[in-house]
């Protein structure tokens, strides 16, 4: 059997395990904001809103006329390397939204930048040494701060539009009013957004949604879409018992072995999703 076919035998029976449980329900409170400094209220969040713990995560929700805020704490550090190596993805639908309608991907993750240098993806999953070449280093400092730098950005209409991220500068998203910042000491970290509830001249990426309604929030770690890896695959590993002088048993071991070092390198999906009321401005 073809790895990369194996691979995906495998491996999508725990993604729907993963994404099937419960729903969590909270309730997002409205803030009058004291100050038009988004930071101010990201930094302050932490110590007047709810920690919600969603397995491995803990997060904080809030709201004001303006703008929705999201502070993530990684309580696993494998999560959170994941999230630094393959990206975080925090979704935002609102009532009457297609699931993933809207998408801030931040960090974008090693793995997606190193797409910008030929073979650097498949070396960084498949060889375990990889990072550590002299020639290889460069490469991959060069990708953690571009993860840093950037964000991926979803926008869909309809399910017939495609899951088809585009990318943008920090600083740039941050004249429209969307704010993404990280914080990590080594072993876990914390990502917070100040995110536009509505798309204005001065915000223009948005969910469009309003106080009072009730959104959906997901996260989501994809450590690599399986169709990206077949695509790298090609031809088979070996085509042939004879091929490189292995036998069928050789061959069938070298494909076992190679399954379970990619599957440990990828890690676990990770989805999980929060149902959020947000509440309406005391009259």
């Amino acid at each position: 059997m073809n790895f990369f076919r194996t691979l995906a035998l495998v491996a999508t029976p725990l993604f729907l395990v993963l994404s099937c449980s419960s729903t969590t329900k909270v309730t997002s409170q409205f803030n009058t904001p004291e100050t038009s400094d988004r930071t101010f209220n990201l930094e302050s969040l932490a110590q007047s809103a709810e920690r919600i713990p969603v397995d491995d995560l803990a997060f904080y929700v809030s709201h004001d006329e303006t703008h929705l805020y999201i502070l993530v704490d990684f309580v696993s550090s494998r999560r959170f390397q994941n999230a630094r190596e393959f990206g975080f993805s925090v979704y935002i639908d609102g009532k009457n939204s297609v699931k993933r309608s809207f998408g801030v991907t931040y960090p974008t993750g090693i793995y997606y930048q190193l797409g910008n240098y030929p073979g650097a993806q498949k070396g960084y999953l498949e060889e375990p040494n990889w990072s550590n070449m002299p020639e290889n280093r460069s490469i991959k400092e060069t990708a953690e701060r571009s993860s840093n730098q950037n964000v991926l950005l979803i926008q869909r209409q309809s399910r017939r539009d495609p899951m088809q991220p585009f990318s943008l500068p920090v600083a740039q998203l941050q004249a429209q009013n969307l704010l993404v910042h990280l914080d990590d000491d080594g072993r876990t970290g914390r990502i917070s957004l100040a995110i536009p509830l509505q798309t204005r001249p001065t915000s223009q990426f948005s969910p469009d949604i309003h106080p009072g309604e009730t959104i959906d929030i997901g996260f989501e770690i994809n450590p690599v879409r399986l169709h990206d890896l077949a695509v790298q695959s090609g031809a088979p590993l070996i085509s042939s018992e004879t091929a490189s002088g292995h036998t069928r048993s050789e061959v069938d071991q070298e494909e076992r072995e190679r399954m379970n070092r990619l599957l440990r390198r990828l890690g676990d999906p990770y989805e999980q999703w929060v149902r959020v009321s947000l509440s309406a401005p005391k009259e």
